[in-house]
């Protein structure tokens, strides 16, 4: 999930100083979602996404989906 957002960064080239200015958002800020250890808000995930080209859920929300079907299985 998190490295898809830093795969997709990276593959344009940009720095997280850049994107984050992008954003208007703090690079420590973007270094964090980017991370996984701070969730952006709705409105900030649908930007991320569309900048991307990309649905909220594949960046935000695929990886979660799979921990949870795979917890489930095992269950």
């Amino acid at each position: 999930m998190r490295k898809t957002l830093k795969k997709l960064r990276l593959d344009r080239g940009l720095s997280v100083d850049e994107i984050a200015d992008e954003f208007n958002i703090s690079s420590s800020y973007y270094y964090k979602i980017e991370a996984g250890t701070r969730n952006p808000t709705m409105n900030l995930a649908k930007r991320i996404a569309d900048f991307f080209g990309k649905e909220i859920e594949e960046l935000f929300f695929s990886q979660e989906m799979d921990e949870t079907s795979k917890s489930n299985q095992t269950a």
